[in-house]
């Protein structure tokens, strides 16, 4: 009965984990190599799309953007789904820096949440993670099968 007791917390600080950034490390990667497909929409990251994307390593949320500005994740922790959703924007798509805004979910402590994508290709990226835009974390790789 004191496992049982002991869950919730273990599902916050799993949670907050997931979000939080560890230190500000530069960004990396070829950012000129971009192409417009003719419509204004850039055709790397619209792969990023309407597929669920899965940490490599399996550490952090699995993460699903919606084409129309919905933004999903999603982890099992103990055999149970939590499931969190919100909005995102593009803060600056040049540099590739999106912004999570309205997150919440069962165990979600953080509203808006930050990510910077780099070596975006038509089935993997790597993303870093922050929580004030700034401070970002070490990047990690997601591909879109698990």
């Amino acid at each position: 009965m004191k496992n049982l007791k002991l869950t919730p917390y273990l599902l916050l600080a799993f949670l907050m984990f997931t979000v939080s950034s560890c230190d500000n490390e530069p960004l990396e990667g070829d950012f000129n190599n971009t192409t417009n497909n003719g419509n204004g929409t850039n055709t790397e990251l619209s792969s990023l799309f309407d597929k669920w994307w899965y940490d490599s390593e399996d550490f952090t949320a699995d993460i699903y953007f919606h084409s129309n500005g919905m933004y999903e994740q999603k982890v099992t922790l103990l055999g149970n789904e939590v499931i969190s959703t919100g909005d995102w924007i593009w803060v600056n798509e040049s540099e590739r820096v999106m912004k999570i805004e309205n997150l919440g979910g069962s165990g979600q402590v953080a509203t808006d949440i930050w990510f910077r994508f780099s070596d975006v290709q038509e089935s993997s990226f790597n993303i870093e993670q922050s929580q004030n835009g700034t401070s970002y974390s070490v990047p990690r790789l997601y591909l879109d099968t698990e």
